[in-house]
């Protein structure tokens, strides 16, 4: 349960940042700068609502990976051109409970009074209560300091009740040392063994962070590490005041995920549907390389987790569950090569599947385009699938924008960005050749004008409530842009 408003805003894009047409990163006539070395140009996504299984042809040998240029042809030369990367994880994947090692870690500073900490206190109660025997937990929280209220214990009866009674002596009070909270909850799963596949840290926060580091780079920085042991975090922004720049360092450097709550009490409902996730986990550990055939090259992405390891770019991704979606564009170049059929690249997904005991196992598709240096011929065949992706990346970008806007009081420019993010998704829909495609395309052409509508409403209410009423905007549509990104 997302935020109610706006949480549906847009399916499965991404991609933050200037989302004009004349200076989008993926126009097929971008312009590559001859000195240009890696740039920034893809990030990864997750639809809230896949496409159901039968609407994707399934390969025939299981693989959950594909990949496909923006076009069947790929123009030869100095032009960077976009490449899809596709993780379908069909339903029925899970083998089911996986073990999971978790940490608890909750602002319990002075702004959490109330009914805040009393709906906190429920919701990681309902989390403890649906973790399996078996399961690893601790407990942090973090006010002026931050304290290990549980140090890492395997579930049972007996440290199940131990859990509980910790939670319910909980009270909010002084300042909010974010920094040092995370740093210490995530210091409880280094030692997390082996059998735990799944690792997950959940912040539950309500405001800025107010002791030590502050910024949203000094604590996504403390992400980023633990996404290296395989830890992902879970933020969930409660009420209007908390800053989402920072929940959101946390989930995409650790590809994890974000949820805003307006009222606190919902919080239990993002518990539930957070452990019915853990519940459906399909594979581990999962990092999508791509290795680039001779005279292709790379260009990167723009995600804080891509790695460069020699020629080889390397996109960590976590975990995924089964439904899931993952999306990632990358630009590429062909340098001087003949016209005709070429492979560009191997795509491998990497990871740990939980059905074989964690076996690390390799999934591999080889990615081929016909090249030409007839831009007639790029524009004649163009690949839906990749070009819808497009589309909604740059929507998504303009959605954030929208959110930018509407935080800072500017509804009438944020209804603007919306409704240039509706008509590009239109324009896209009627190009798309599949209906799959189509339908994918519409159905966020419609949740942007759902969007530009709430925003029209609140533009219309008196001057004392519009302050309001922005911030509750911004933080929806910001929830709703990280959410279709894949966070």
């Amino acid at each position: 349960m997302r935020s109610t408003v706006l949480g549906l805003l847009v399916a499965g894009v991404g991609l933050v940042g200037c989302a004009h047409q004349s200076s989008d990163p993926f126009s097929p006539s971008a312009p590559l700068a001859p000195d240009a070395g890696p740039v920034s140009a893809a990030t990864l996504a997750v639809d809230p609502a896949p496409a159901p299984a039968a609407a994707r042809p399934e390969n025939r040998d299981g693989r959950w990976l594909s990949a496909t240029t923006e076009s069947d042809f790929m123009l030869t030369g100095r032009t960077a051109q976009a490449i899809g990367v596709f993780i379908d994880v069909p339903q029925g994947a899970s083998p089911g409970h996986v073990p999971t090692a978790l940490t608890l870690a909750i602002d319990t500073s002075g702004s959490m009074r109330g009914d805040s900490i009393v709906h906190a206190r429920e919701a990681a109660r309902r989390l403890v209560e649906q973790l399996a025997d078996g399961d690893r937990l601790s407990i942090v929280t973090f006010a002026d300091r931050a304290r290990v209220r549980m140090d890492p214990v395997i579930l049972d009866a007996r440290s199940r009740s131990t859990a509980l009674a910790v939670l319910e002596e909980l009270s909010a009070d002084g300042g909010t040392a974010m920094f040092d909270g995370l740093k210490l909850a995530e210091s409880q799963m280094w030692g997390t063994p082996e059998s735990h596949l799944v690792r997950r840290m959940v912040v539950i926060s309500d405001g800025k962070a107010t002791e030590g580091p502050t910024s949203p780079e000094d604590l996504g920085r403390i992400a980023e590490v633990g996404l290296q042991r395989g830890i992902q975090v879970t933020s969930v922004g409660v009420g209007l005041d908390y800053d989402e720049a920072i929940l959101n360092e946390l989930a995409i450097r650790s590809s994890g995920r974000l949820y805003h709550v307006e009222h606190s009490q919902q919080l239990s409902g993002i518990i539930e549907q957070e452990v019915a996730l853990l519940e459906a986990t399909a594979a581990a550990e999962v990092e999508v390389e791509l290795v680039a055939a001779p005279g292709v090259r790379l260009l990167g992405t723009d995600v804080a987790r891509t790695r460069w390891d020699g020629d080889r770019l390397m996109v960590p991704i976590g975990a995924v569950f089964e439904g899931q979606q993952r999306e990632l564009l990358v630009r590429a170049v062909v340098d001087e090569a003949e016209v005709g059929s070429k492979v560009l690249a191997s795509v491998r997904m990497h990871f740990r599947d939980p059905a074989e005991d964690g076996l690390r196992r390799v999934q591999e598709t080889v990615l081929r385009a016909t090249v030409t240096d007839d831009p007639s011929l790029v524009a004649a065949h163009a690949n839906s699938r990749t070009q819808t992706l497009m589309a909604m990346r740059e929507a998504s970008a303009i959605a954030q924008l929208a959110s930018n806007r509407a935080s800072a009081g500017d509804l009438e420019q944020a209804e603007a960005e919306l409704v240039r993010a509706e008509r590009q998704l239109q324009a896209q829909a009627a190009r798309a050749s599949n209906q799959v495609d189509r339908d994918r395309a519409t159905r966020s052409a419609e949740k942007m004008a759902s969007s530009r509508r709430q925003i029209s409403k609140a533009k219309r209410k008196p001057a004392s409530a519009r302050a309001h009423d922005s911030r509750q905007m911004a933080l929806e549509l910001n929830d709703a842009a990280m959410a279709d990104k894949g966070f």
